[in-house]
């Protein structure tokens, strides 16, 4: 009675990781942007904008780079993305005295602009040189 047991409590276990191992759901892609400015240092605090350009695909996603340089983001589903960079530096300069301020803002701005293709069970990564935008 003891061997039976131990034979069926084998045979339960094989069945179970049979089971398991023939699970063929595939796992999200992974889109992994990595932001250098012109000089290849890496950029953080970058906004990063991911986005469809097909028509009927609505995926949109945003978000910064990290502290080295890189903005990662998972997919349930294979698509194709546009990914837009942008920094913007701004810089307050107040001139002359009350009653006569003048204050100015200037805008600088960086861009860089690729396309990431994500499939199921791998990273894509994609390296965007941010450069004085137009």
């Amino acid at each position: 009675m003891k061997r039976v047991f131990q034979v069926s409590l084998i045979l339960v276990s094989v069945c179970a990781v049979l089971f398991a191992s023939c699970d063929n759901t595939p796992d999200p892609g992974v889109a992994e942007v990595k932001v250098y400015d012109e000089n290849n240092v890496a950029q953080s605090g970058i906004k990063v904008t991911m986005f469809c350009t097909e028509p009927g695909c609505v995926v949109t996603r945003q978000g910064r780079t990290n502290s080295v340089g890189v903005y990662t983001q998972e997919f349930e589903l294979p698509v194709v993305l546009r990914v837009r960079a942008v920094r913007y530096d701004t810089t307050t300069t107040t001139t002359g005295l009350p009653p006569n301020v003048i204050t100015r803002i200037t805008v600088d701005s960086l861009c860089g602009e690729g396309f990431v293709q994500v499939e199921n069970d791998e990273i894509t990564s994609e390296t965007i040189t941010i450069l004085e935008c137009n």
